[in-house]
């Protein structure tokens, strides 16, 4: 399936806070998987899914998972085991609270 120049209005809902006809699926990929993972329906989930194929999901994880962390843990968890069959590890002692963006020169 080919990427559309918009994205569908059945997924404009979970862009409330955007002007859904201003983003560009082609050039916003991560952001409109991102947004569908944590907030869209299965529906949605299948229609990104088909239109940026798995490798872009597992990207979308992978980055999350070793950088800023902006997916909640719960739904990093699901995706972990829906990708690749395990859940994330558990968290470490101190590790709950600990901030999860990186300051730069820290």
């Amino acid at each position: 399936m080919a990427i559309p120049e918009k994205i569908p209005a059945f997924l404009w809902p979970l862009f409330h806070n955007y002007v859904p006809e201003s983003i560009d699926p082609v050039r916003n990929w991560k952001f409109v998987i991102k947004t569908v993972m944590v907030t869209g329906t299965w529906e949605q989930v299948e229609w990104a899914a088909q239109t940026y194929g798995r490798d872009r999901f597992e990207q979308v994880v992978r980055e999350d998972l070793e950088g800023n962390r902006e997916l909640p843990r719960p739904v990093a968890n699901f995706w972990s085991i829906a990708l690749w069959g395990k859940p994330l590890p558990p968290l470490q002692k101190g590790e709950r609270w600990k901030p999860t963006r990186k300051i730069p020169g820290v």
